[in-house]
């Protein structure tokens, strides 16, 4: 095994899955616990933490790219193409298929190895990455590959314009507000999920419930995250943890839908991490001790940010 290239991290969406295609304002943070790089070896079986990505699995990644004409524009594919024969590997510690960024990485990786141009518009290169993002999800925002390549936390408006912000779920905990994971140690296919999600936004109470009710809760959930609003926030992820409950049920596991049950002495708020189906599940606490007292108690693996 040998040149160790550039690490990137994987990514948390606070707020936007899902919504985000619909127009919703989103935000996503770098999860710095975890990333990938590219690495060179001859051998064809070495393990990493979680996953990486093996040649055959990079061929058919190519053979996406390749497919599609305005890419070659974008990633010189020829080299592209010699390194995987070269033995190139994408090693990661990014678990697949857990909404923590996977893809996200791997194409950011991609688009800064093989890039034949430097994109100084952050909106263009938004596109090019969801361009490349959509042989893993079908349609993309770019907005994963977007903050796993900046390496910066990115808020995203409602017309689709991104910006970097100088955000860190650490710096919250001086402000007695905490960010975490729950490992559902269940896989899940986010383009089978949106495919689904998709398809029910063609039935009408789905869409007036999710435009009407969701997606300003989530937007405000958003403006009390940014500016420190932490109890009003907490009763903002009530709100949401209740309408994805009603309106993803099939984005939640169901030995996990008693962790999105309210009730008044509930000490934190649940939400699904990424595409849900499994995977992490995101939680928001005031009150972490108490947290971690009835996470340990329900035989829960959780991760504190």
């Amino acid at each position: 095994m040998k040149s160790q290239g550039k690490s990137f991290h994987g990514k948390i969406m606070l707020f936007g899955e899902y919504s985000i295609i619909c127009g919703s304002e989103a935000l996503v943070i770098p999860f710095k616990k975890l990333s990938g790089s590219w690495i060179f070896s001859p051998e064809e079986n070495i393990q990493s933490d979680h996953t990486q990505k093996s040649g055959s699995q990079l061929f058919d990644f190519l053979d996406y790219l390749k497919s599609k004409p305005e890419l070659s524009t974008i990633l010189d594919l020829q080299s592209f193409e010699k390194d995987i024969q070269n033995g190139l590997i994408f090693q990661s510690s990014i678990p697949q298929q857990y909404g923590v960024g996977s893809s996200g990485a791997l194409v950011a990786a991609t688009y800064d190895r093989y890039k034949i141009n430097d994109e100084p518009d952050i909106f263009e290169l938004k596109q090019k990455l969801a361009l490349i993002e959509s042989a893993f999800h079908g349609n993309s925002s770019g907005i994963d590959p977007l903050c796993c390549y900046l390496n910066e936390a990115i808020y995203m408006d409602q017309n689709g314009i991104p910006a970097p912000i100088k955000l860190s779920v650490d710096d919250s905990s001086s402000s007695n507000f905490y960010v975490f994971l729950i490992d559902t140690h269940i896989s899940s296919s986010t383009g089978n999920l949106v495919s689904h999600f998709r398809a029910m936004m063609h039935q009408y109470s789905f869409y007036k419930k999710l435009s009407q009710a969701y997606i300003p809760t989530l937007n405000l959930a958003i403006a009390d995250f940014l500016n420190q609003r932490y109890d009003q926030l907490m009763h903002q992820l009530a709100e949401l943890s209740s309408l994805q409950t009603e309106l993803f049920p099939k984005m939640i596991p169901k030995s996990y839908e008693f962790l999105f049950q309210q009730d008044s002495n509930k000490v934190f708020q649940i939400k699904i991490c990424g595409s849900g189906g499994g995977g992490y599940l995101l939680g928001f606490t005031q009150f972490p001790e108490e947290t971690k007292s009835f996470l340990h108690k329900n035989n829960l693996d959780y991760l504190f940010l």
